[in-house]
């Protein structure tokens, strides 16, 4: 048993150099799990709303009506949306290193605002804005970064430690409110603002200790940088690999560079317009199909078709989040992402008809019901955490070319991100009885989103696993087609950059390898 662990890509391949900066950059995503996972269970904290609420009198309670929820639920969207729209600039200058340090600096200021709010709601929607501009950057950088430095046959693992990490923060949140919400002081609900500093001031002080990404500085024309940073993060291996590596990615980029220049509208322009297309498509349909939704306002739906202990179920939720996340560090490199994102689309779908269904049929008080409802509660955060949280952010770091890298993944997440606002916008006056009145019925409308994913995946999608980066600019440049992307033949620097990670990865142990490799064909046409 022993024996075949030391045989998997993931012990061979994975130094312990490059585990700290996989580890550390994804650390970014407890962050974003917080700021997920928190407002959720505040809308429905008895001392939050009596601190920041309005007081209605006929109820002898305190209440946000429909119109603060969406005031304080979309415009940190926006925030997020703002952020993935300055990420790129900001990386393609600073690089992934010191954009982690900017974003975090943002993100202090913003959290201060926060914690400083006594009464005015308004104060910690602008905290949260600042906040999440600069989680926006970050969800940009991060899987970037992840993507760029990591061998292939463990590309879709390390680029997960984002999402992994978003769970972690979610369950850390929904625990802290648990605890908290029914205090009836102000810690009820601060802790968890303040709670929130602890990443990015780590973030701030471990930067200095990080690698920076050795495909953007070969993107920017410092190969000797390059070369120190890879033998960072490939400590076992040899010297000669190590430049043997650097030398194919820079060939590659060299062949980037012959086909198109790195402005903005070559995002939408020729082969890169189909890459840009996928990356905006998945995080788009990501959160169409209610993961922005569910973040915000699950507490409130799951309150409305009948579920009790809700803040329990938030954390056991978040619990399932986590382990579905954990599953994603094998399956998408073992399975592929093209049917791990079909499926689970399906499931989403089957999931949200049967929760709204309960609902729909008066079944709310029903016990039996409400079981059901609560199965496919945790059903559908199982399927999305595995398929269209983990598999997006894999997809959308490895689909665009590196010269184009930043600037697709700003246009992809900015447009997902201004889906969540209209979903976050949208969704209180859906459910309000006042206007669209259809409550927990609102679970048919994601479905049906997840249902149109499916098929959008089986026909525009393929399969971006098994292969190096580089490949994939071959694959995409020469038009391959979704039916033939697994098996057509790639024939240039990607093929053997990815014999390189995967020596590589193996160190010193096998100079043989790398005798055979340096008289292979590709080589010899290379010199």
């Amino acid at each position: 048993m022993m024996h075949a662990l030391r045989d998997t890509n993931i012990v061979k391949e994975m130094t312990a150099q490059t585990c700290w900066a996989a580890i550390f950059s994804a650390l970014g995503g407890i962050s974003f799990g917080i700021d997920y996972g928190y407002w959720s269970g505040m809308l429905d904290i008895a001392q939050f709303l009596k601190d920041f609420g309005v007081y209605n009198a006929e109820t002898d309670s305190y209440y946000l009506p429909s119109s603060w929820q969406s005031v304080g639920s979309g415009p940190p969207m926006a925030g997020l949306a703002v952020g993935s729209l300055l990420a790129g600039a900001v990386g393609k200058r600073l690089g992934r290193i010191k954009t982690f340090r900017l974003a975090s600096v943002i993100s202090v200021v913003g959290i201060v605002i926060q914690s400083t709010a006594m009464h005015s709601y308004w104060q910690v929607t602008v905290g949260r804005i600042v906040t999440t501009l600069a989680l926006g950057i970050l969800a940009n950088a991060i899987p970037a970064y992840l993507a760029e430095i990591s061998p292939l046959s463990i590309r879709g693992t390390l680029i997960n430690c984002y999402q992994f990490f978003v769970s972690v923060g979610a369950i850390l949140v929904t625990t802290i409110n648990w605890a908290m919400y029914q205090r009836t002081d102000q810690w009820a609900y601060r802790l968890v603002f303040v709670i929130q500093v602890v990443v990015p001031a780590f973030y701030i002080v471990g930067s200095y200790f990080v690698p920076e990404s050795p495909r953007w500085l070969i993107g920017r024309g410092r190969i000797a940088e390059a070369e120190r940073e890879l033998q960072t993060l490939r400590k076992s291996s040899r010297s000669e690999m190590i430049s043997h590596e650097i030398q194919m990615i820079m060939e590659a980029e060299e062949e980037n560079q012959r086909q198109f220049n790195s402005s903005w509208i070559e995002c939408i322009r020729g082969t890169n317009l189909r890459r840009t297309l996928i990356a905006t498509g998945v995080q788009c349909l990501q959160q169409a199909q209610g993961s922005s939704f569910m973040g915000t306002y699950s507490v409130l739906f799951m309150k409305s078709i009948g579920v009790k202990d809700v803040y329990k179920i938030s954390i056991l939720n978040s619990v399932v989040m986590a382990v579905a996340s954990g599953c994603a560090f094998y399956l998408p490199d073992r399975l592929g992402r093209r049917w791990i994102l079909i499926c689970a689309a399906l499931v989403l779908g089957v999931s949200m008809f049967t929760m709204s269904a309960v609902k729909d049929q008066g079944l709310a008080g029903n016990s039996t019901a409400a079981n059901t409802a609560l199965a496919f509660i945790f059903i559908w955060q199982f399927a999305m955490s595995i398929g269209w949280s983990s598999c997006v952010w894999i997809v959308t770091a490895e689909v665009p070319t590196l010269q184009l890298r930043e600037k697709t993944i700003t246009i992809a997440t900015f447009l997902g991100f201004c889906v969540s606002i209209l979903v976050t916008f949208v969704s209180p006056y859906i459910q309000d009885p006042g206007f669209g009145n259809l409550g927990g019925r609102i679970g048919f409308l994601y479905g049906s989103f997840s249902f149109a994913a499916a098929v959008w995946t089986f026909l525009l999608y393929p399969e971006t696993g098994f292969r190096s980066l580089e490949e994939l600019d071959e694959l995409f440049q020469n038009k391959v087609s979704v039916w033939s992307f697994r098996k057509y033949q790639a024939n240039i620097y990607g093929v053997e950059l990815g014999e390189v990670e995967e020596i590589a990865g193996e160190g010193a142990k096998v100079p043989e390898k790398m005798d055979k490799l340096s008289k292979g064909p590709l080589c010899s046409e290379a010199h």
